[in-house]
């Protein structure tokens, strides 16, 4: 299933990349930092309000403790959009000054009840263990907006950062659709037959999104916060830069992504794995992938992204240090959500937001772009210390088994290394 999954991803970051080209292309630095802007607060109160209640439907579903899941999405998904959207209206009201700004974010706004029925879906998929359905449905809102963003940079229109939010919109509503497909023929073997089920459904969500929903607020907030510091220290235009180079050094997210969402399952359903294995074939991994990215950015980043976009390879390096150990973490908070055990993510990400909040709000100004670069490092590592040293005590394994990489791990990788490329060859 993995396998299925990490490809998946692959295409995603290849398409999101893509996208991302495009967008910088098409909008420029400034442009680029004002689109970043546009979309911060709304995605950000929708992942919030949200409330954890993707994880929990994926939780209940993956136990067969739904009576009509399909059902109990579509109530939460009216109950928490009202909300969202008025709490959206409110801050941008507050936060954005330039009205053009704040009419697309305005507008952007509706995207909250789309969004809501995809991530419900997905998670659903995932919890049940349809990891095809799971896999089709994220990969259709990257194809679609892969396939508007090139409408767009073809057609060159005026006002390309109205047509952008727009195409942002009609993606995630085409990916709504998508999900309503999908769900044809999905079949769910829970409480179907019993009636308190069907009738608590919505309540059995809602009481267990608040075991993850102070996590994903903390999450999406975390993912967020560099943009809230950096539009205010330094401004729109040195933001679109470091969203390029922020972009450019998640390139090995899908790797990352793939192994969160099989360890996150294998919580679940209660499967027993090394989990301290993993975080050292993933380190090996990433470690690898990352020195290349770093030698070739100075070259690669203007070619790609256009040439209006310098590299400071300082920048790209403590970004890629970040993802390393921002990766890490995640895998291990995964391991712990799984079980439902989310203190220590929780705390953990107390700890990053701290840490980031803090450092980059002075380092910034001290050091611009490579100041904030330095603060999300320092902040990943100190999470992922702390992760590290949680997940250890709850399984009872020695810190050391973590990161002292064996004679035994790099052999793993080696060998599927070669059935991998046997694989592709076959394939042939």
């Amino acid at each position: 299933m993995i396998v299925s999954t990490l490809w998946t991803n692959l295409a995603i970051q290849g398409i999101t990349f893509a996208t991302s080209v495009l967008t910088a292309r098409i909008l420029g630095p400034v442009g680029r930092g004002e689109l970043a802007l546009v979309l911060l607060y709304p995605q950000l109160v929708a992942v919030i309000t949200l409330m954890g209640t993707d994880r929990a439907v994926a939780v209940l579903a993956g136990r067969g403790e739904l009576g009509r899941p399909i059902v109990a999405i579509s109530k939460v998904v009216l109950l928490l959009s009202v909300p969202a959207i008025g709490l959206g209206y409110a801050i941008l009201r507050w936060r954005l000054a330039d009205t053009h700004l704040a009419g697309l974010a305005t507008m952007y706004l509706t995207y909250v009840p789309a969004a809501y029925f995809f991530m419900l879906v997905s998670f659903l998929f995932n919890g049940t263990g349809d990891f095809a359905r799971f896999n089709l449905v994220r990969l259709g809102f990257y194809s679609v907006n892969l396939a508007l963003m090139l409408a767009i940079w073809a057609t060159a229109p005026t006002r390309s950062l109205d047509w952008v939010v727009v195409a942002n919109l009609v993606s995630v509503f085409g990916v709504f659709g998508l999900a309503v497909c999908l769900l044809r023929g999905f079949r769910y073997s829970g409480n179907s037959g019993n009636e308190t089920a069907k009738t608590n459904d919505v309540k059995s969500v809602l009481r267990l999104a608040l075991v993850f929903a102070l996590p994903a607020a903390l999450v999406q907030f975390s993912g967020s916060i560099y943009q809230i510091v950096l539009e205010h220290q330094l401004g729109v235009g040195p933001l679109g830069l470091f969203v390029v180079y922020f972009s450019y050094s998640r390139i090995l997210s899908p790797v990352g992504s793939a192994i969160a969402s099989h360890v996150f399952y294998q919580g679940i359903t209660g499967e027993g794995r090394d989990i301290a294995r993993i975080c050292r074939l993933s380190l090996i991994i990433y470690t690898a992938c990352s020195l290349p990215l770093w030698l070739l950015a100075r070259w690669l980043i203007p070619l790609i992204f256009g040439r209006s976009f310098v590299v400071d390879s300082w920048v790209i390096a403590f970004l890629l240090v970040s993802c390393l150990f921002g990766l890490l973490a995640d895998s291990l908070a995964e391991f712990l959500k799984g079980h439902k055990k989310v203190r220590a993510d929780t705390e953990g990400m107390v700890i990053y937001l701290v840490a980031v909040g803090i450092l980059g709000w002075w380092l910034a100004t001290l050091w611009g772009l490579v100041g904030m670069a330095l603060a999300m490092t320092m902040a990943d590592i100190l999470r992922y210390c702390y992760l590290m040293t949680n997940v250890g005590r709850f399984t009872g394994q020695v810190l050391g088994k973590f990161w002292q990489v064996t004679q035994s791990d790099i052999a793993t990788l080696l060998t599927s290394g070669k059935r991998a490329l046997v694989g592709v060859r076959t394939w042939r």
